[in-house]
């Protein structure tokens, strides 16, 4: 069965492309154009690849590496710091700490000092000194 061309009203054998029947002739144009598009394509295929080939991607990644690198030392900065403050709150309560076991040495020793002074000494007085050390000796294991 024959079909007439789309762009010329005669008859001749149809070649179906692109939902139009065409006749030789134009089947052979329109493919003509087809591949001059397909052509096209590959000469912006092929600038691409070049530009690909010659793209310089040092620049760009060096760029995010020296702002990662910034985080990082950024970051390092940070728990620097933050470490800092940490061992200053540590030196801080052991010294708060041994500062109040000096004065409780100092206090038991001034005690001592004056039951000795008075030579009044009782068992009461020897028991409450020897319940009173005897639990700074053992925060002073703890301690050393």
């Amino acid at each position: 069965m024959s079909q007439s061309c789309s762009i010329h009203k005669y008859i001749r054998a149809p070649r179906g492309c692109c939902q139009k029947s065409l006749c030789l002739q134009h089947s052979s144009e329109h493919n003509a154009l087809l591949v001059g598009q397909l052509n096209s394509f590959t000469d912006e295929i092929n600038a691409l690849d070049d530009r690909l080939r010659t793209l310089n991607t040092q620049n760009t990644t060096s760029n995010h590496h020296q702002k990662r690198q910034q985080w990082r030392d950024n970051c390092h900065k940070e728990i620097d710091c933050l470490l800092e403050k940490k061992c200053q709150d540590l030196d801080q309560v052991i010294n708060e700490n041994m500062e109040l076991h000096r004065k409780e040495l100092n206090r038991i020793h001034l005690k001592i000092t004056d039951l000795t002074n008075a030579q009044e000494a009782t068992r009461q007085d020897i028991d409450s000194l020897n319940a009173t050390i005897h639990p700074l000796k053992s925060e002073m294991n703890k301690i050393e």
